[in-house]
């Protein structure tokens, strides 16, 4: 399923193809099956490849002018692709295989938050930051994974493709509103220092209509107001499985040769794409916020390539 993104990342085949918008369409929707078997699996290399693809379609589509249909279809990839790596990446600092905060010995993070320099924990895990480009898109994969129910986040990229904005902005936005709003019938949650019979049965039923929905004990106690060992101790004595506490593939180390190669075929994509601009009829109500991002990118892909290109002398 993946080779049918890969497909649609060769600019060339989009073109030759009889209808490209359609075409575009139709690899995307491929896409949603295949990066939800990839995060079942724990496969966040995959999902960070087919964000990098879907983010060049997306340019090209737009520039391209290909349809509103197959613009949305890209950035909608792009963003559960985001919203995957955020869950892939908490399952694995929850597992032990990626570094969290705390752990300042951990590969690709040395000294960070401060701390003895000599401290050594964690020095044998991977670091999540090469999965983003800059802070704004960490901060946004985030948002939209930390205690964000899959029906949260389903209904708020729903209600963003149905305004045509699934910008990661907006899709951020749509999830703090749901959050922000009362409860959906059903889903009255007990106060905290409830201790009756009632309440606690309530508890234990969202517990469970909860962890069908992907979230961990940590993200389930945060919405109940409890601690997460509550959450599991009331799971292990009612039978309820809690799935995202449970990694079902193990995450592996990141392949520094893979992130880079990927990252030059994207930029490649890019680079074709931008060709295509007019600057001329930019938007100039947007153009402050496209130039900050572009800035920040920049002195990202700079200091990476005086990286690269000191390796190389």
């Amino acid at each position: 399923m993946a080779a049918d993104l890969v497909l649609a990342a060769d600019l060339g085949v989009i073109e030759r193809a009889a209808d490209p918008g359609e075409f575009v369409v139709q690899a995307c929707e491929r896409a949603k099956a295949w990066l939800t078997e990839a995060l079942e699996h724990g496969e966040i290399e995959q999902i960070a490849e087919i964000k990098s693809q879907a983010e060049a379609v997306r340019v090209y589509t737009a520039q391209k002018q290909l349809g509103k249909d197959a613009q949305l279809a890209a950035a909608e990839i792009v963003r559960r692709a985001e919203r995957g790596i955020g869950v892939a990446i908490r399952r694995g600092q929850q597992s032990g295989e990626i570094a969290k905060r705390g752990d300042r010995g951990s590969r690709g993070a040395p000294g960070v938050h401060g701390g003895n320099p000599g401290d050594r924990r964690g020095e044998h895990l991977g670091s999540a930051a090469g999965f983003f480009r800059h802070d704004d898109e960490r901060a946004g994969a985030y948002a939209m994974t930390d205690g964000v129910s899959d029906t949260d986040f389903e209904d708020a990229l729903g209600e963003a493709k149905a305004e045509g904005n699934l910008s990661r902005a907006n899709v951020v936005r749509k999830i703090g509103q749901r959050r922000g709003g009362p409860p959906a019938p059903g889903q009255r949650v007990p106060d905290p220092a409830d201790r009756s019979p009632d309440a606690a049965a309530r508890r234990r039923e969202l517990i469970g209509e909860f962890a069908a929905t992907g979230m961990s004990s940590r993200q389930i106690g945060g919405r109940l107001g409890i601690g997460d060992d509550r959450v599991r101790q009331v799971a292990r004595e009612h039978g309820i499985t809690i799935r995202a506490d449970a990694v079902l593939g193990r995450t592996r180390r990141l392949d520094s040769n893979r992130i880079v190669r990927e990252t030059v075929h994207a930029l490649e994509g890019l680079a074709m794409g931008v060709e295509l601009a007019d600057p001329a009829e930019i938007d100039l109500g947007e153009a402050p916020e496209w130039v900050a991002s572009v800035a920040r990118s920049l002195r990202v892909l700079r200091k990476f390539f005086r990286q690269i290109e000191g390796v190389t002398q």
